[in-house]
């Protein structure tokens, strides 16, 4: 392997991830690793940086450092502008969710994940989701899922609230993320959607819940999708109807409890390539990001990207 280059997202888990990079320049130290290292200033930062170093090709692999936002950001600058050979990619995960370390397998404890990193041997193929939205033509990719509706509206709140520092700071990401949800519950529209898969299209016209995933993990550890594996060339959508009050309250607990797939109220496709457009304006987010409000016309397909990391 040739050098290393550490991106740190200093801001990432609430400052957590400029801790775990001082610990990390101490183990590299003693392991005698040849590397660089840079920091992330802003958001859209880490893609700018990613990009320009895909292009250089002076590095063998880029290390993250930071949160799921952070590595989305590298990824997505690192696809946009590979054209044959991709830059090979590692993650130390250091943000507050860390459902990409849950579904890839790569350990919260940074001296384990950067051994997982340097002991590898082999890059490692993983499934990312490909976007597009074709009412404004932009495009992208997801490591995580992409949801529309409750879970959209969930991250919109959270991500606004004036104690999500506090509570992530503390490990309550999860309890943030739950509080939330009950507010959004009963505040939450339903929508029409339109969904086109291989096996033909469907209307539905109460449409409460909306998300595609590429792996298991969602809101900070929720299963949401267990049959959902990342090295896998497919997607998992799930979809919850609101038929009344009761049945959805049933579904959403299902939803808290890891147990969604297995309600009567939920609609589960597996597909390599999914449409489905949203009737009215409605929060999406990416990777736990949001990229507005709208009426959503999606087309989402696979393709995969180079990790080097040895799985647990």
């Amino acid at each position: 392997m040739k050098k290393y280059l550490f991106l740190i997202n200093p801001a990432a888990g609430s400052g957590k991830a400029a801790d775990v990079w001082c610990l990390l320049q101490t183990l590299l130290a003693k392991e005698n690793v040849d590397y660089d290292f840079c920091f992330s200033k802003h958001p859209g930062h880490p893609r700018a940086i990613a990009n320009d170093t895909g292009k250089q090709r002076k590095y063998g692999c880029l290390v993250v450092v930071g949160g799921d936002g952070t590595l989305h950001e590298v990824i997505d600058g690192l696809y946009q502008q590979a054209k044959q050979e991709k830059m090979m990619v590692a993650y130390i995960p250091a943000g507050t969710g860390n459902d990409f370390a849950r579904g890839y397998g790569i350990s919260t404890d940074p001296r384990i994940a950067l051994q997982q990193v340097l002991k590898n041997d082999r890059p490692w193929e993983i499934n990312i989701g490909c976007f597009q939205e074709l009412n404004s033509g932009k495009h992208g990719i997801f490591l995580n899922n992409i949801g529309i509706g409750f879970d959209a509206a969930i991250v919109h709140a959270t991500n606004h609230s004036r104690l999500k520092s506090f509570l992530n700071y503390h490990h309550l990401g999860t309890l943030s993320y739950i509080a939330k949800a009950i507010h959004v519950f009963f505040t939450q529209p339903t929508f029409q959607t339109v969904i086109k898969d291989r096996t033909g299209v469907v209307t539905l016209s109460r449409t409460f819940l909306l998300i595609t995933s590429n792996h298991p993990y969602i809101g900070g550890g929720i299963v949401l999708a267990p049959d959902a594996k990342i090295d896998h060339h497919e997607l998992e959508l799930v979809v919850v109807e609101k038929r009344n009050w009761w049945s959805l309250l049933v579904a959403m607990l299902m939803f808290a409890g890891g147990r969604l797939i297995y309600s009567r109220q939920a609609r589960v496709v597996h597909a390599r390539k999914l449409e489905y457009q949203i009737g009215s304006p409605q929060d999406c987010q990416l990777d736990g990001e949001e990229p507005g409000k709208m009426p959503y016309y999606l087309r989402l397909t696979c393709d995969s990207y180079p990790f080097w990391e040895k799985p647990l």
